[in-house]
């Protein structure tokens, strides 16, 4: 059974804070499966492994209900974050039941859409230390109250932690200082986008 990335409550948090999009309509994204999409996601892999470093960040967009949520509510065509550790081929994530270690390939086929970026002032020894400070958090827990704008320093949502990894400030009272998945192509350099899921292998 594979893990939400985030909960209803979650779910239901988010609508009373973002509530400037309306749900009529609201359908979750198809999820593609089969040989050419095993493929697209190999070729996504490929990419990553080349132009990708430890500590960078994935921002995606997911299939779970919960990426669903996330992208009605913010009004964005992204839903989630990690932070990638290419030498053990994970990411490091923060999902409903906590902070967790992912294999790539694992999250690359739960996702419609994959953008890596390289966040400002990056460099090897800083990636190191970002995917260590992820690291030292797992086993913690996802930060419910910190996406309307009440977070806790021992919980964790998934930009949140993806950017404080990073050694930028967050834990910020206030619904405006929530920081959402789309926030982050604007803290980093995007290095590579698959754009939708299409069956195509990306290069």
């Amino acid at each position: 059974m594979k893990e939400p990335r985030c909960s209803v409550a979650t779910g239901i948090l988010l609508l009373l804070v973002f509530n400037g999009v309306g749900c009529a309509g609201f359908q979750g994204l198809k999820r593609f499966t089969g040989p050419k999409y095993e493929a697209e996601t190999k070729s996504w892999q490929r990419v990553l492994t080349e132009h990708g470093g430890n500590g960078m960040w994935l921002v995606t967009r997911g299939y779970h209900s919960g990426d669903d949520v996330v992208a009605i509510t913010t009004a964005s065509a992204l839903s989630h974050a990690a932070i990638l550790d290419l030498d053990k081929r994970q990411v490091i994530e923060a999902v409903g039941k906590g902070v967790v270690a992912t294999k790539l390939e694992k999250f690359l086929t739960e996702s419609h859409r994959v953008v890596l970026i390289q966040p400002f002032g990056f460099d090897r020894d800083k990636g190191l230390a970002t995917v260590a400070r992820a690291r030292s958090k797992i086993g913690e827990g996802y930060d419910f109250l910190g996406i309307v704008g009440l977070p806790s320093d021992k919980r964790w949502y998934c930009s949140e932690l993806a950017v404080w990894a990073s050694g930028t400030e967050v834990d910020k009272i206030g619904p405006q200082n929530v920081l959402h998945p789309k926030s982050m192509l604007k803290l980093g350099k995007v290095l590579f986008d698959t754009g939708q899921r299409d069956g195509q292998p990306d290069k």
